[in-house]
């Protein structure tokens, strides 16, 4: 039942006369012909749905980019030392940053712009995605030269060699200013040399600047004893450190030529009026029309240059809970094999099986002594599950009841229930 449609339309508005699942087509419109195949979906290809809003989207993967690729290149700053992976630099910077981004990280804890230059063509380089909504090198180094005394001037030059070489590889890349360390005045000087150097050139090399040691709490020279947002080592920022740094970062990074930019979308209930262009994004919430049954949503893309993709995806709507029933009393002696059946009726339309069964079997006191659960199984059809009767249950009548989850998501109104006699 489950099916996305997509079409090409050229710039011209020329509708192609088929429609393939899952597949562009290819000849229909030379304005279309470098599209890729979008994978617009709804709840991410469930086949029901028990709510009319919903979401839907191609979460990044769209017909004229793929999601964007962000490279983190640099020491152990960079790579989150001691801060916990969801608050991480990197992490907390895509959050801000209103995209669909797959993020890579390149550091070491001894990283030298030398090492990373050598390093960079596999390291970097080799997660360039030539469709990608945006590719983005977020570098930052200098930090141990600086340390090993080299001048900031050359340490000025390898930064810039880094950043061209990874602009000649396309990437966009944000270079970042460098943090202070243990209070030492020595790498202070150093620091805030390479920093103007780098404040006043990176037009030169690099296309946007994150100017974190611009920022009083972090930046300042003794803003590394501040453990609010410093470890007490006095030089790598906490998770509270992690999120200024974010904070400046994540609007540079927003400022960059995303292909997403000049693009826009707008959708419909199939037959339906459609809403105005809206500003593409990678995931929409959506009102489904009244009623259950089938539901197609359909969608148009429309880039900068004015081509248009069509595509479309159908989901069912089922509002109707099931009803569970144990149509059969059953009867077994212990240490013996015995089958409970059961059945899940669900209205039309509906999914063809339920999501989960769960049966519970009560004791003459009340008490649960067994549960069993299924999944997967056909609606509106007589089952059964089997199960040896444990030899330490006393004989008497005991109680199983059904319990249903279909597969649009609805609990069952009723449970079903009979008896088990144990002798």
């Amino acid at each position: 039942m489950r099916s996305a449609h997509i079409t090409s339309v050229s710039s011209l508005g020329v509708l192609a006369l088929a429609t393939v699942a899952i597949a562009l087509l290819a000849p229909a419109a030379a304005a279309a012909a470098d599209t890729l195949t979008p994978r617009f979906s709804i709840e991410r290809d469930r086949a029901w749905t028990n709510e009319r809003r919903v979401a839907m989207g191609d979460r990044g993967w769209s017909p004229f980019f793929v999601p964007g690729v962000a490279v983190w290149d640099g020491g152990s700053i960079i790579g989150g030392y001691r801060v916990p992976p969801e608050l991480k630099y990197s992490v907390q910077t895509l959050r801000l940053v209103p995209h669909t981004v797959r993020s890579f990280e390149s550091w070491s804890a001894a990283a030298k712009l030398e090492d990373m230059i050598a390093a960079a063509p596999v390291e970097v380089d080799a997660h360039h995605r030539t469709h990608a909504d945006a590719n983005v090198c977020v570098v930052m180094g200098g930090c141990h030269e600086l340390a090993g005394r080299l001048e900031p001037a050359v340490v000025h030059e390898a930064l810039a060699a880094y950043c061209l070489g990874r602009q000649a590889a396309g990437f966009q890349v944000v270079v970042m200013t460098l943090l202070p360390r243990d209070n030492k005045p020595d790498f202070e000087a150093a620091r805030q040399a390479l920093n103007a150097l780098v404040r006043t050139n990176w037009p030169a090399y690099a296309d946007g600047l994150a100017d974190i040691a611009a920022d009083d709490r972090i930046g300042d020279a003794r803003d590394c004893l501040d453990l609010a947002y410093y470890q007490p080592d006095a030089l790598h920022p906490n998770a509270a450190g992690d999120a200024v740094m974010a904070a400046v970062t994540a609007p540079v990074l927003s400022r960059l030529t995303w292909r997403s930019n000049d693009c826009a979308i707008r959708a419909r209930n199939a037959g339906d009026t459609w809403t105005g262009w809206l500003p593409y994004a990678a995931g929409l919430s959506w009102r489904l029309e009244s009623g259950d049954g089938v539901k197609r949503v359909d969608v148009e893309y429309r880039d900068g240059a004015g081509t248009i993709v069509a595509a479309s995806d159908s989901i069912g709507l089922d509002t109707a809970p099931p009803v569970t029933r144990a149509p059969v009393a059953a009867r077994a002696r212990r240490g013996r094999l015995v089958t409970l059946r059961y059945r899940v009726d669900d209205l039309s339309p509906c999914g063809p099986r339920a999501q989960t069964v769960r049966i519970q079997v009560r004791a003459p006191g009340g008490a649960v002594v067994k549960r069993i659960k299924v999944a997967n199984r056909p609606v509106n059809t007589t089952l059964g599950v089997s199960f040896t009767v444990p030899p330490s249950w006393r004989k008497g009548i005991y109680v199983f009841r059904v319990f249903a989850v279909d597969d649009a998501g609805n609990v069952q109104a009723k449970v079903g229930s009979n008896t088990l006699t144990v002798r």
